[in-house]
């Protein structure tokens, strides 16, 4: 069993790091990330005086990725009901679950990846623009926690992706459904209804990262990543029955 899971996973990290997606999907969340931590720096008159606020945003701004990492989870399963590999998946596959399970954690792990990626190029863009201001970037202690927390909720994010996937299969319709809700639909949400927005999969990620300007009623860090992980599996939980139960 231990055998047929380590393949299962080989087979899903070898499918992960083919086709443009990946590489795409990083770019893309590298340059919006990118976009906001440059409108941050230069929107501020006196950047001397808010170095460390500044600093900081530019740091949660990298959270942007999520996005991005829920997408390429999505599209980890349904490029495969897509072409239609997931028939030869199931058929190589000790069970369903196996098929799952793994392809849940190398969604993870792509997350992990998004998070990661996005955290170190917002040290870069966010020095490079401080110093075109003649200031510097200011990193301290809490740099370490949202960096950390940039990552958390991109490894979270992608197996919600994937997870969604399994349960609609559109590639389409999941893809066109998790960029309009994540840029629009949580806005409106959000801003709306803050006390309701918050027990949201993406107001959890807002509390993780600490981002108080965009959801002042955020809870705190530790309830919002206990929060994530209960979406994430009762969606988990979801998809696995949704697998099992229809045909492929």
């Amino acid at each position: 069993m231990r055998n047929a899971m380590r393949h299962q996973l080989a087979a899903e990290i070898l499918k992960a790091r083919s086709g443009a997606a990946l590489p795409g999907l990083l770019l893309a969340a590298v340059a919006l990330s990118a976009l906001g931590q440059l409108g941050a720096v230069y929107a501020e008159a006196d950047l001397a005086a808010t170095a460390l606020e500044t600093s900081h945003r530019v740091m949660t701004l990298a959270g942007s990725a999520t996005l991005f990492a829920t997408v390429f989870g999505a599209l980890l399963v349904t490029g495969e009901f897509r072409s239609g590999s997931i028939g030869r998946s199931v058929l190589y596959a000790p069970g369903r679950g196996t098929v799952v399970g793994a392809k849940l954690l190398v969604a993870t792990l792509a997350g992990a990846l998004f998070g990661a990626v996005s955290a170190l190029s917002s040290l870069a863009v966010g020095a490079a623009a401080f110093a075109a201001k003649d200031a510097s970037l200011v990193l301290d202690g809490r740099s370490a926690v949202i960096a950390a927390a940039v990552v958390a909720v991109c490894a979270l994010a992608a197996p919600w992706g994937a997870a969604i996937g399994f349960v609609v299969r559109s590639q389409l319709v999941a893809v066109l459904g998790l960029v309009v809700w994540g840029t629009f639909g949580q806005l409106m949400v959000l801003g709306q209804f803050p006390e309701v927005g918050r027990f949201l999969p993406d107001g959890a990620q807002l509390s993780v990262l600490g981002d108080e300007l965009t959801l002042p009623s955020a809870l705190d860090a530790p309830y919002g990543l206990l929060l994530l992980v209960a979406w994430g599996a009762g969606t988990a939980l979801l998809a696995h029955r949704f697998f099992a139960r229809r045909d492929v």
